[in-house]
């Protein structure tokens, strides 16, 4: 199940994923892997929605527009991860 449009996150990037997951890594040793999943989802949404209303998106798309591009954004990102680690590719 490949999908056309994977995100490719710019290399640069890669090193700010990674200090995500160390962290959550870390709470993992406190918290299940259902809180800790959950806990990023939230936050995630929590902090797309403040960049949403402060950076001005709010005034050039309507909240359905971003609802819809956040979703797809999401499972292009989960595609591309399936893809990745099924085939057994390194994950940069």
């Amino acid at each position: 199940m490949t999908t056309p449009s994977a995100v490719a996150l710019p290399p640069e990037l890669h090193a700010c994923v990674n200090e995500f997951l160390a962290h959550a890594n870390t709470l993992h040793k406190t918290y299940n892997y259902d809180a800790v999943s959950a806990s990023i989802l939230y936050a995630a949404a929590r902090y797309n929605v403040h960049g949403f209303l402060h950076r001005g998106d709010a005034g050039q798309f309507s909240r359905e527009e971003f609802v819809s591009y956040m979703i797809d954004l999401y499972r292009r990102m989960l595609n591309e991860h399936i893809d990745t680690m099924a085939s057994g590719d390194p994950i940069v």
